[in-house]
């Protein structure tokens, strides 16, 4: 298995940092959040790499570290934009609720589409699968929301925000009920 050394990691990460700039700038002129466009680049790539039958790089351990301080950052981000005060609980609470309500429908009605068309696959799994579809990520929303007035974008934030850790906490527990219940883990 080939092993990417720290040159190379370096030079990807410039050119990952330069093409993210590139897509900032893009997302501007588009609207079109950045992170979309990053996450189409990716799977563009992973389909490319499948075509040219580019397997001698599986999986490195260092992406799973990666990933976890890319949902910690995501996260973070989301709560630099916020200032925490008594008068703003209702609206923190209101924001909860809907986040905690629209991830819970966005779970069910998305693993139902799930199973109607993998019908052999169990209901626990489609709910698994529907998870990160249905959050509705601050990544995604705090540079969409700019131009709303200050309390319809601290409501969107806080919504947000909620909704990523709503999120990571179902598909951590929902994992977690898998392996428990086959003893393997499907993720």
């Amino acid at each position: 298995m080939y092993t990417l050394s720290a040159y190379e990691l370096i030079i990807a990460g410039s050119i990952i940092i330069i093409i993210s700039y590139g897509f900032n700038i893009l997302a501007q002129k588009t609207n079109i959040p950045s992170v979309l466009m990053l996450i189409v680049l990716g799977i563009l790539l992973r389909g490319i790499f499948d075509f040219l039958d580019f397997q001698q790089m599986q999986r490195f351990p260092i992406l799973e570290i990666l990933g976890v301080i890319g949902l910690i950052m995501i996260v973070l981000e989301a709560a630099l934009e916020l200032k925490l005060t008594r008068d703003k609980l209702p609206l923190i609470g209101k924001s909860f609720l809907l986040a905690l309500l629209s991830i819970l429908v966005n779970i069910f009605l998305i693993s139902q589409v799930f199973h109607l068309f993998y019908p052999d696959i169990i209901l626990l799994d489609t709910l698994i699968y529907a998870v990160p579809v249905s959050i509705i990520s601050s990544a995604i929303i705090i540079p969409s929301i700019n131009n709303l007035d200050p309390e319809r974008k601290e409501f969107m934030i806080y919504e947000s925000t909620f909704s990523d850790i709503l999120g990571i906490m179902f598909f951590y527990t929902s994992g977690c009920l898998t392996y428990t219940r086959s003893n393997y883990l499907i993720i």
